[in-house]
């Protein structure tokens, strides 16, 4: 049975399950039925420690029903493992058996624990960030071996170069200047990814290897660098200082997105596909950019551990010379000195200080011939910027209507850099000019929206000299005017494009910024769905298998409703044209007309969001300053200003790539211009176009944790970035119609225990036939159809074969079956060879001749036996009372910490509780006699006060009688006499006012008094109910001591007891033992005598008499052993144990009677 066992164990299928905290996790499927599967599921120490191994390094592991109607084909995804449950590694994904989202999840941490961070699916490359840089990777041996066994050394074989190749970010450079050199065709890369996945750095390596392989196939290090060349490579991380910045995810993070397109030089006289390997045909002439959706909002704000633009952040680290050259108002500054930039934590970016940044970009401006006053001017734009921030606005003359600029000197500044009067700077952004039919007026704006101008001047400024320096670049780098000596057209260049965009994005709280960001990797997804509809096609067609078979959903719906004629884009530019255009009114709008659209999602408990369903998930979107972000325009006064400034930058305006449309904007307003939505979906419209006349190649960047820690993976988060990049999206494609294939032997050798008995008709050699005929039998009850509508689970193409839905996991099913099945014959053939040999060969006859002998040998083998196994019992006893006797210490010293643990926190808290209660009631007392006797105080100088008072009048009244009796000439001094008089009244109401101010005072103390009287009177009873609980716990302690000393006495009574026992034990062993020897003596006796008389005696009767006569004297031995036994109460294990000694013998008689009765039948 053991065997068994152990084959189905091995025989069981190795699955992923579902999990809430880690997406998939490995299991092992026991079994199936209606519609649940029972399952093993491993735990492990931790996520980092889930891998698929079959079990082995699990902690424990636990059985569980899983559901399979949450499961796709309601089949649960099979591991791609060896017959031990471990992992294959594929470098390759399209060659995995098994392809799912959990396949790719498990490959890729395997990958990644190895230190691998590329994997291939196709044309597709996934980079996992590392977190750390492998030096091997990235060498200029390994640039060469790339580009040599893709480009140079592969032009002239039909499979595919990449066979052999470990994956690298190299082989997608490599391939598409191939594309371009060899094929006569615009090649592209779109890289994509999260923030912190490497997107930024993975373009950085492409165009270093591209500008590498341009060289030629004779690579030589150490050569000197064309200066086109340099400034191409030189541009990309001038745009990150401008362009990228500190975020809660990634220390230096792309705000941008940007679409570079090398320009490469291709004679005119090279045909398609010519190949010339001594000399290079295609070489770097130039590039281009584009930026998209600069993030201008974390200009004028960010959050505490993020960090603005690096460029201000460089300017502000520069010595006070060069601050100096720059403006004299920077000398002295750091990074406090102004708002839009704040302190920072972060000394250092990828290694370098900002110092050292500052000098990387001045020294990068100057090559691409930005030195001089276009350096002081661009400078200067973005100290415009900063300057801004420390402006602040309060209430004019106290109105709070009007407002005024209260930061003079930041001001001053202001106007200073801009080169503008000061008192024009202040009105354009505390004043608004309005326009009606027959006048124009001035409108005062408050301090708030005077601020809101002002941040929305400096994000205009920004982003302009954003694109002045992206022109700037392009000029310096274009081929057209830079490559020997210019005079070519852009179409006379061959384009490799770059594309580094952010990716797919879903956080608690989505705005109008995601929402974009959103429809562009929507654009983007729909032109990767075409390309790996192709690239699935033409593996069809390699394969032989009708391309009916390709079904596949698109995202055309989600684009309908995002650009369509009543879709989001429509709605939002109307709501901004309307005078009263709400967000409130947009969301309404949205759901009203679109209502029908499967994209759309409802959220009825806010009716200022909306979601949609795209490509990677559900999102829900808060339509909160939609209408106000989509406008991005600047009042009139501050645009006129901004035009009058001498710094070219700030005053030049803007021109879109676009053709001349109506401008949607609010009519006889102050506000103009065109919607962020309507430019931003022209620049993808052009990028689209672009890209669809290149063959592209994708490079999807995952970022394996949030810590960024190396050898790290979070699963649930690695699953949704690869759902979000749409490799998941990819592998559904792929495997619409066809989710496992294998190679056909494989195949054959895998499922060969399938195979029917009778022989089929298949040719041995023909493994394509071979394959065909056992799948033919193994999958004949998922034929579908009947006829010419006959549909089978399994297609046969040229190298592979290729299954529905859902035929794996039945032949997965179905060979364990078959296992057991042969497994079953097996053991069945193996054991009747073992019995067999072990019984071939022996006479029976022998055996019976040597019966006597053995069964005196058997009565000596046992009777050894029960010896041992009496000295065994006797050993286990002794030392079961040892380890008895060490429990009950151990327990009454666990129970004395234990009770000592739990009283020692309550009396030192009580304690604690009465000290307080004592120093409280102290403290009242002290309060009570200090207010007492400032009572008494207060009385005493407000009776002696009065008292004084009351006199004093009394005197100046007699006096001033007496006076006017007498004489009167001092009527004068009388009148002075009564201002006196009207002084002392005031000075009298002035003491009867602070009598009742400290009457008040004596109130207010008196309640506080009382309060504290009543603090103390709850501490008191506190107190009290804490003593009782006190005394009842020491109660409790002193009746367990009672209970301890009386099992103390209960255990040493049963030690006594045990003893004696133990003495009753030893006497009735002595007694069985006797009875055993000399019971055995006489059953040898009898054994003899019965011997004798069956070799002497030849009368069968008499022989027949004497063992039953045998058998009668055992039988009443048994019966007086049982009366004795019953008596005892079976107490002794010894006594059982002889006992049983003497009942193994007495079947002897039993067997001897049967030989005999055997002998005397043959005979």
């Amino acid at each position: 049975m053991g065997g068994d066992d152990e084959t189905k164990g091995k025989n069981h299928a190795f699955v992923y399950i579902a999990s809430k905290d880690y997406a998939w996790i490995p299991a092992t499927l026991l079994d199936t039925d209606k519609g649940k599967a029972h399952v093993e599921v491993p735990h492990y120490k931790d996520e980092q420690s889930i891998v698929c191994d079959g079990g082995a390094s699990a902690s424990k592991k636990t059985k569980e029903w899983v559901d399979l109607k949450k499961y796709p084909n309601k089949v649960l995804p099979l591991q791609n493992v060896t017959g031990g449950g471990q992992l294959i590694e594929y470098p390759d994904m399209v060659d995995i058996p098994f392809l799912h989202e959990a396949g790719i999840l498990f490959n890729l941490k395997l990958r990644h624990l190895r230190g691998r961070p590329y994997t291939r699916t196709g044309d597709i490359i996934i980079a996992i960030n590392p977190f750390q840089w492998f030096t091997e990777l990235y060498t200029e041996k390994k640039q060469i071996m790339y580009s040599n066994r893709l480009v140079w050394e592969s032009t002239h074989t039909e499979q595919d170069p990449r066979r052999g190749l470990e994956p690298h970010v190299y082989e997608a450079s490599a391939l598409v200047y191939r594309g371009l050199a060899f094929d006569r065709e615009d090649q592209s890369i779109l890289v994509s990814g999260e923030s912190g996945a490497g997107k930024t750095e993975t373009v950085k390596i492409c165009m270093n290897h591209i500008a590498s392989v341009q060289k030629g196939r004779d690579i030589k290090s150490g050569g000197e660098i064309d200066p086109v060349v340099r400034r191409v490579l030189n541009s990309n991380p001038l745009l990150e200082a401008f362009g990228n910045a500190k975020t809660t995810r990634n220390d230096n993070s792309s705000r941008f997105g940007k679409y570079t397109q090398l320009q490469f030089h291709r004679p005119e006289d090279e045909m398609a596909g010519s190949i010339d390997l001594a000399n290079t045909i295609c070489k770097l002439a130039g590039s281009k950019c584009e930026a998209y959706l600069l993030e201008k909002n974390r200009v004028t704000g960010h959050e505490d551990v993020e960090r603005t633009y690096h460029i201000f952040y460089q300017i502000l680290a520069a010595p006070d010379a060069e601050k100096t050259k720059l403006w004299d108002g920077l000398k002295g500054t750091d990074f406090n000195s102004y708002k839009y930039v704040g302190d920072t934590d972060t000394k250092k970016i990828e290694g370098m200080t900002d110092a050292q940044h500052f000098e990387k970009t001045r020294e990068t401006l100057e090559l691409i011939h930005l030195g001089g006053d276009k350096y002081t001017m661009l400078m200067r734009a973005i100290l415009v910027v900063m300057q801004t921030g420390n402006l602040t606005f309060g209430p004019r003359e106290g109105d709070s209507d009007k407002s005024d600029c209260t930061s003079k000197k930041e001001l001053k500044g202001l106007a200073e850099l801009m080169g503008v009067p000061e008192d024009a700077l202040n009105k354009a952004f505390t004043e608004r000019t309005m326009k009606t039919r027959g006048e124009t007026y001035k409108v005062p704006q408050d301090a708030k929206t005077a601020k809101e101008s002002a941040d929305a001047f400096a994000k205009e400024v920004y982003g302009k000299l954003f694109l002045w320096l992206v022109s700037g670049i392009n000029e310096a780098t274009k081929a057209e005017k830079n490559f020997e000596g210019g005079g070519l057209a852009s179409s006379d260049f061959g384009i490799i494009g770059l594309l580094d965009i952010f990716g797919f994005e879903s956080f608690l709280i989505n705005r109008f910024e995601q929402l974009c960001i959103n429809y562009a990797n929507e654009k983007l997804q729909q032109k990767f769905t075409e390309d790996i509809f192709r690239s699935v096609q033409a593996e069809y067609i390699e394969e032989g298998i009708a391309l009916a078979e390709i079904t596949y959903d698109d995202n055309t719906d989600v684009l309908d409703l995002i650009e369509g004629r009543t879709g989001l884009c429509a709605l939002l530019n109307e709501e901004c044209v309307r005078p009263k255009g709400s967000d409130e009114a947009f969301v309404n709008k949205a759901l009203a007309q679109n209502k029908k659209s499967p994209c759309i999602v409802v959220n009825h408990m806010d009716r200022m969001s909306f979601g949609i369903h795209h490509y990677a998930g559900k999102v829900m979107y808060s339509a909160e300053f939609f209408v106000v972000r989509n406008q991005d325009t600047l009042p009139t006064d501050v645009e006129e200003l901004m035009q009058i400034s001498t710094n070219e930058i700030v005053s030049h305006v803007a021109v879109d790539n676009e053709p001349a449309k109506a401008k949607p904007g609010r009519q006889k307003s102050n506000i103009v211009g065109k919607t962020i939505w309507t430019k931003y979906k022209t620049q993808l419209a052009t990028l689209m176009t672009d890209l669809r006349k290149t063959t592209s190649r994708y490079i999807r960047c995952i970022k394996p944790n949030k810590p960024k820690k190396p050898s790290v993976m979070e699963h649930v988060g690695t699953v949704e970035q690869l759902r979000c990049a749409g490799v998941v999206a990819a592998v559904t494609i792929t495997r619409s119609a066809f989710p496992n294939r294998l190679d056909h032997a494989p195949a054959y050798r895998r499922f060969l225990p399938l195979k029917p008995a009778a022989a089929g008709k298949a040719d041995k050699n023909d493994i394509k036939a071979l394959l065909a005929e056992l799948m033919d039998s193994a999958l004949a009850s998922l034929v579908q159809g009947e006829g010419e509508n006959t549909k089978k689970a399994y297609v046969i193409g040229k190298t592979k074969i290729y299954f529905r839905a859902g035929a794996m996991e039945y032949l997965e099913s179905e060979r364990l079956k078959g296992c057991d099945k042969w497994a079953v014959i097996m053991q069945r053939v193996y054991r009747g060879y073992c019995v067999r040999k072990k019984l071939g060969g022996i006479n029976g006859y022998k055996m019976q001749a040597k019966a006597p002998k053995a069964i005196t040998i058997q009565c000596w083998y046992r009777q050894l036996a029960a010896k041992f196994k009496l000295g065994r019992l006797r050993k286990k006893h002794k030392e079961k009372k040892k380890k008895a006797k060490k429990r009950v210490r151990a327990a009454m010293k666990i129970q004395a910490c234990g009770r000592g643990y739990l009283v020692r926190p309550k009396f030192k808290k009580k304690l604690k509780l009465m000290k307080e209660r004592e120093r409280l009631k102290k403290l009242a007392n002290d309060l009570e006699e200090k207010v007492r006797e400032a009572e008494m105080k207060r009385l005493q100088n407000v009776e002696a006060a009065r008292e004084a008072a009351e006199n004093e009048i009394e005197e100046y009244k007699e006096v001033v009688r007496e006076e006017l009796k007498s004489d009167k000439e001092k009527q004068k001094k009388y009148a002075q006499q009564q201002t006196l008089i009207d002084e002392s009244s005031n000075i009298i109401e002035f003491l009867r006012r602070e009598n009742t101010k400290l009457k008040n005072q004596s109130e207010g103390m008196r309640k506080d008094f009382k309060e504290l009287k009543d603090n103390n009177k709850r501490l008191q009873e506190e107190n009290e109910a804490a003593t009782s609980s006190f005394t009842a716990l020491n109660d409790h302690a002193k009746q367990l001591n009672v209970k301890n000393a009386k099992l103390i006495t209960n255990v040493q009574e049963y030690k006594k007891k045990l003893e004696g026992l133990k003495d009753d034990l030893k006497e009735k062993q002595s007694y069985y033992i006797a009875e055993a020897e000399a019971r055995l003596a006489a059953q040898k006796r009898m054994a003899a005598i019965v011997g004798t008389i069956q070799d002497k005696c030849r009368d069968p009767q008499l022989i027949e008499d004497a063992v039953i006569m045998a058998l009668e004297c055992e039988a009443e031995a048994k019966a007086e052993r049982a009366a004795l036994d019953a008596q005892d109460g079976k107490s002794a294990p010894a006594t059982g144990t002889t006992a049983a000694v003497a009942d193994d013998d007495s079947t002897d008689y039993g067997d001897i009677s049967s030989d005999e009765d055997s002998d005397d039948d043959s005979d």
